[in-house]
């Protein structure tokens, strides 16, 4: 979450503390372990991020947290999708699990 609260990605971590770095000249010690989780996990920028959020939760019964934990993990097949989806009371449908697979493999390349 942000400091107001909402979700974000990953990239979208690395790119506020990246800027909080230049500005500040300095993070603090859970700042830096978290800008380098960041790097080392991130796979899109955060534009591309954001790109791919907002396509994702055009899919049916995909939540915006559901598409965070999408862009931030880039699953390559549906077992790791139904494996995001897991606690939920719906399973999604095979439709729905390609879509998000053809979105996520679009921006992977």
């Amino acid at each position: 979450m942000d400091a107001g609260g909402r979700l974000v990605t990953l990239a979208e971590v690395k790119e506020i503390l990246e800027r909080e770095q230049s500005e500040r000249g300095e993070l603090n010690y859970e700042q830096k372990l978290a800008l380098e989780h960041a790097r080392a996990f991130a796979r899109l920028s955060a534009e591309k991020a954001n790109e791919l959020l907002a396509k994702l939760q055009e899919v049916k019964k995909v939540s915006a947290a559901h598409a965070i934990k999408i862009v931030d993990t880039m699953p390559t097949n549906a077992d790791d999708v139904r494996a995001i989806f897991a606690k939920e009371r719906f399973q999604l449908e095979k439709e729905e699990i390609d879509k998000v697979l053809e979105l996520v493999l679009a921006y992977a390349g």
